[in-house]
């Protein structure tokens, strides 16, 4: 996906989610500055079903998440670490 398709979708996502985190419900920050990109607020594409498990890059399979909860997701499924995060357990 080229830049503009990925800014496209990203701002997409941040009005359909309404600015927040698709695991915390936090609210993200969406921006294109190298340094606001790396805080842990910074709104990122996120594959729901990981591209090493058989995702694909379909926007069917993107959310927009912060970038904490990117990372730290790992290798667990999309709907396991959102319920997690929101602590509904």
């Amino acid at each position: 996906m080229d830049t503009r398709a990925v800014r496209y979708f990203r701002w997409l996502l941040f009005w359909q989610q309404q600015g927040r985190c698709c695991y915390c419900g936090e609210h993200v920050v969406l921006t294109y500055r190298p340094y606001d990109a790396a805080r842990p607020y910074a709104a990122t594409l996120e594959h729901l079903q990981r591209r090493s498990d058989g995702g694909t890059g379909h926007t069917s399979n993107l959310a927009m998440a912060c970038k904490h909860c990117n990372n730290t997701r790992g290798g667990r499924d999309w709907l396991f670490y959102a319920s997690w995060r929101r602590n509904e357990f």
